[in-house]
């Protein structure tokens, strides 16, 4: 397999008591999908290891304890109350079902961005940024971070109040949950597209023996034998 060909991946453990990855389709109410979205494990990566060249491609998700669900209140103080509850400074109770005492094992690929150029001849060309290969640098940098727990910020579980208790590399003694199978009617995909908010859902995406793909709306063997 040529240089270029070849696949840079990177992975991640993280783990905590609380976790809420929201389904948009349940309102003023919000309930959690049972595993991160697209954007949250970007944010997770991007914690550990950001370049304006290069990104982390979200693959697969290994969920390692069973997917539990709890009532959550909050006294909500944010942009989205109504007007005359921002003016007089009121709160409100947020009531979510948020997930309990989660650990997800995470895997994504390392991408570099292409830039497009027109040749002599008006011919459109990709190619990319700053010529060279920057993957395997990157993925140097990024297994060394994680392993010193050096952050940018601080990582979460979807909620910025909901902090991992753990988070760094793969844990040897880390199982995924073999009974955990199950269907998400409608999967939040991708929130934002040129920087502008386009979200994109996907159906009936699946979760088979705790893996779910990020790619793939039913796992394949090899991500399921990736393990």
């Amino acid at each position: 397999m040529s240089t270029q060909n070849k696949l840079y991946e990177v992975q991640f453990e993280i783990a905590g008591p609380a976790a809420m990855f929201t389904r948009p389709d349940t309102g003023s109410t919000p309930i959690s999908y049972p595993v991160p979205t697209p954007s949250a494990v970007k944010g997770m990566f991007d914690a550990v290891l950001r370049r304006g060249h290069m990104y982390v491609k979200p693959t697969l998700v290994t969920i390692c304890r069973p997917i539990r669900y709890e009532r959550y209140i909050t006294n909500y103080g944010g942009p989205l109350r109504k007007l005359d509850q921002i003016k007089n400074n009121n709160n409100y109770q947020l009531i979510a079902t948020i997930l309990i005492d989660v650990c997800y094992q995470i895997h994504g690929e390392i991408r570099m961005k292409q830039i497009s150029t027109r040749t002599r001849e008006g011919v459109s060309k990709e190619r990319r940024r700053r010529g060279q290969d920057w993957r395997p640098r990157f993925k140097e940098i990024f297994e060394e971070r994680l392993r010193l727990g050096k952050t940018f910020y601080n990582p979460c579980l979807g909620w910025k109040e909901f902090v991992p208790n753990y988070f760094g590399p793969l844990r040897k003694g880390t199982k995924r949950d073999t009974s955990v199978d199950e269907v998400i009617p409608s999967f939040l995909k991708s929130m934002w597209e040129h920087r502008q908010p386009t979200p994109e859902y996907v159906q009936d995406w699946r979760i088979v023996k705790g893996v779910m793909s990020y790619v793939n709306q039913i796992p394949t063997e090899e991500e399921l034998n990736a393990d």
